[in-house]
């Protein structure tokens, strides 16, 4: 168990002691599976960090979100190992209702909050003083912004060209 981890685990172990919440739901979390936490946590956030270049039209703004899930989940096995797992702790750590309510201050799924809650919670962490939250911040920003502009679909509203090779 790495620092992080066991900072994690003890705010959300103290969380979950004052209130009175017992030891099998944090189980029972832990071993669900990384890509169901990566689905739930990235249709929470995506829409968020994505916010005035999702189309305005629901149905493409779900067709961008599902190409861009699929780009991350494309990406996620050419990571760094470290970098792979610590992904996944914070998916885990933000599927669970425990551990969310620590590092993110919200009882409610992310999925229910606003879209300006979640902005705002973004924010937070960017702000925060505990470097563990701004590197969640700064992680989530970078992997989800470039699988959204990796695809060359939204090159056009960069005005970005890519360079050619002989």
């Amino acid at each position: 168990m790495d620092r992080r981890q066991f900072i994690l685990s003890g705010i959300a172990l103290g969380t979950a002691a004052s209130l009175g919440i017992g030891s099998i739901s944090w189980q029972r979390s832990l071993q669900q599976h990384h890509n169901d936490n990566r689905d739930l946590v990235l249709s929470a956030l995506l829409p968020a960090l994505l916010y005035g270049a999702l189309p305005q039209e629901a149905t493409l703004a779900s067709i961008e979100l599902s190409r861009t899930k699929t780009a991350i989940s494309d990406f996620m096995p050419f990571l760094p190992q470290r970098q792979q797992q610590e992904l996944h702790q914070l998916f885990n750590l933000l599927a669970n209702g425990v551990t969310q309510l620590a590092l993110t201050g919200h009882l409610t799924a992310l999925a229910q909050l606003s879209i300006s809650q979640r902005l705002q919670l973004l924010n937070q962490w960017r702000d925060s003083y505990l470097g563990l939250l701004q590197q969640a911040y700064h992680g989530l920003r970078e992997l989800l912004y470039g699988a959204y502009y990796g695809q060359s679909e939204h090159w056009q509203a960069l005005a970005y060209t890519a360079p050619r090779f002989r």
